[in-house]
């Protein structure tokens, strides 16, 4: 099965607690695990921007759940498409808590799909593999919690 990608902005619920932050991650890891989907998430205390990538039909249920989740609204699509292969393949749920400018700055770029040649500055696809790696391109070690 061919494999796909979305990533998405979104705004938290005001009265997200920490809480309620753990849950949901919780959660949606156990979800992503059976739906085959690694992903990334993250958190300004105010704005969650998500990267999802695996099979169609595991995409699918798992933006369902996204879209009609209660602790955020306001969820608007960066990108969706096909991708050649996974960019976070180890990671179920990755997380981690950055400052509102640099999700800012991810939000507002021009996102042109999710193909390696267009990780280039200013393309948010781009940004967001920079943000997630080191200078030599290898995967960070993902974030345990946000919420905690």
């Amino acid at each position: 099965m061919p494999l796909c990608a979305i990533a998405y902005v979104s705004r938290a619920r005001t009265d997200l607690s920490p809480t309620d932050l753990d849950g949901l991650l919780a959660d949606a890891t156990t979800f992503n695990r059976m739906a085959g989907i690694t992903s990334v998430l993250m958190f300004d205390g105010e704005r969650f921007l998500q990267y999802l990538e695996g099979p169609a039909d595991g995409l699918a249920s798992v933006h369902a759940r996204i879209v009609n989740a209660t602790r955020h609204s306001d969820i608007r699509e960066l990108a969706s498409g096909p991708i050649a292969a996974r960019r976070f393949p180890c990671w179920t749920m990755a997380t981690r808590q950055v400052e509102r400018a640099v999700l800012a700055g991810l939000a507002d770029a021009s996102w042109h799909g999710f193909d390696s040649g267009t990780a280039v500055a200013g393309n948010g696809f781009g940004m967001l593999l920079c943000s997630w790696t080191d200078g030599r391109g290898e995967l960070q070690p993902a974030a345990v919690s946000l919420g905690s």
